[in-house]
């Protein structure tokens, strides 16, 4: 054999072996965060898996479903899983960090963003009959801000660190908190998703159950971190005016103490596919891509991955 050509070979073989497709945590396989990891993946480059002499065509991203944001957030944490990649809102990093500094704990030390997704808006519903008309009206009153394994509880949970507003929190699933509120039960409820969200657009103009969204404002700097945002006039049947939002960046986190230096170089080569393809993911991809800026964010408030 020529020894020239060997050598030649078992290189090429290693370079190929060294690549490890990147598993991402996303969400439910109906979600926003699992579809937006399949469209990342048309537009990556296949990749070819080396196991001895057979070797295998795979697709650059493993995309796995969860339980959501919680989830991610604590297998990605935890330096004793395998877990590299995941999906979920900023302000989950930015509650978790607000936990540490109360706790004297270390678990956001080593998460770092690799890129912004889509924005999510921040939706805070009330019967239309109710006397809650502000964020500060929510003193005293039962909110619903869904359960601990959902973003919508850190959002909410943090609004209400940050902002000194005084409600009582009720753990709720989304389905659960429009029974709730319809049978008085609750007097408002959060949900954090991209608008219109299906569930809430389900609810017709007569159902029995009239809701209007309450207008946020940033108070005592809760929404300092957030993108100021309106939910459109008929974004849901029963909304005749626009109202004034927030909205709640999505990201890509990583957890640089798990990268080998190979995983970091397919990371960034990942983000440059994304924003290179930027235009055809929104014009092919889920709708949500259409809030997506993978290009920018700011690193003084969350550091990126270099």
């Amino acid at each position: 054999m020529n020894k020239k050509f060997s050598l030649f070979s078992m290189t090429f073989l290693i370079s190929l072996s060294l690549f490890a497709q990147i598993e991402v945590l996303t969400g439910s396989e109906n979600g926003t965060y699992y579809k937006l990891a399949q469209d990342m993946n048309n537009y990556l480059p296949a990749q070819i898996m080396v196991n001895g002499t057979d070797s295998t065509s795979v697709s650059f991203l493993k995309v796995l479903s969860t339980s959501g944001a919680i989830y991610n957030f604590d297998m990605l944490a935890d330096q004793k899983t395998a877990n590299k990649v995941a999906i979920m809102q900023l302000d989950m990093l930015l509650f978790k960090r607000a936990e540490d500094m109360i706790r004297n704990t270390n678990s956001t030390n080593d998460l770092v963003v690799l890129m912004p997704l889509n924005l999510e808006e921040i939706h805070l519903l009330v019967k239309k009959s109710s006397d809650i008309k502000s964020l500060q009206n929510l003193d005293g009153k039962r909110v619903g801000i869904g359960t601990p394994l959902e973003g919508t509880y850190s959002t909410a949970m943090y609004i209400q660190n940050q902002s000194k507003i005084l409600w009582h929190n009720k753990n709720l699933y989304t389905h659960e908190a429009m029974r709730a509120l319809l049978l008085d039960q609750i007097d408002a409820f959060f949900m954090v998703a991209a608008a219109p969200i299906q569930m809430l657009a389900a609810n017709a103009a007569n159902s029995p159950l009239q809701m209007e969204l309450v207008p946020l404002v940033n108070i005592n700097g809760w929404a300092d971190y957030y993108v100021a945002e309106t939910i459109e006039e008929g974004s849901y049947l029963w909304q005749s005016t626009a109202v004034s939002t927030f909205s709640v960046p999505s990201v890509i986190v990583v957890n640089k103490a798990k990268l080998t230096e190979q995983e970091i170089a397919s990371l960034k080569e990942w983000r440059a596919n994304v924003v290179q393809n930027i235009d055809q993911l929104k014009a092919n991809g889920h709708p949500s891509w259409k809030t997506a800026n993978p290009a920018v964010f700011d690193g003084t408030v969350w550091p990126v991955l270099e």
